[in-house]
């Protein structure tokens, strides 16, 4: 049985990592006065790794463009050290590239740096229970991906 978010009675533990302190502080309020318990923040890519080894979230609510070490790589080895942890990407970037690398390393969801606060809430509540999570517009081209690469013949071994 798959548990969904009204079936949880503890808060969701999540952390968010950016950065930019203004956008990461606001990010961790935001969520926290939602009812959500922000165990960590870090604001680059080997603290983030650290952290999240540490912290144990669910839900890690991470930037792709940090310092000493990007986004990308920092989901690569999260999700290696925990594979429960569930990845939720919040970037400025809509590029198509940043988006299935995302998801090619781990990422749950990605949402765009412009949603509301209520989207953020509501992604990182369906990514808590493994739902994958798009911005619209995101999901069919991570979707045309998979098509494309599940039609591409296999090839032949050596």
């Amino acid at each position: 049985m798959t548990q969904t978010t009204a079936d949880r009675r503890d808060p969701i533990r999540v952390m968010v990592v950016d950065d930019h302190p203004m956008w990461r502080d606001a990010v961790a309020r935001d969520l926290a006065e939602s009812g959500f318990e922000v165990v960590a923040t870090a604001g680059d890519g080997e603290q983030a790794v650290r952290r999240a080894k540490a912290a144990a979230p669910e839900v890690l609510v991470l930037d792709l463009n940090l310092p000493g070490k990007p986004g990308v790589q920092v989901c690569k080895e999260v999700v290696a050290a925990n594979p429960a942890l569930r990845v939720l990407v919040l970037s400025a970037s809509g590029e198509h590239a940043d988006v299935l690398e995302a998801v090619k390393s781990g990422a749950t969801g990605y949402l765009l740096k412009s949603a509301s606060t209520e989207e953020l809430r509501d992604a990182v509540r369906r990514t808590a229970v493994g739902d994958p999570v798009f911005t619209p517009g995101l999901a069919g081209l991570v979707l045309g991906e998979y098509r494309r690469l599940a039609s591409e013949p296999a090839p032949a071994p050596d």
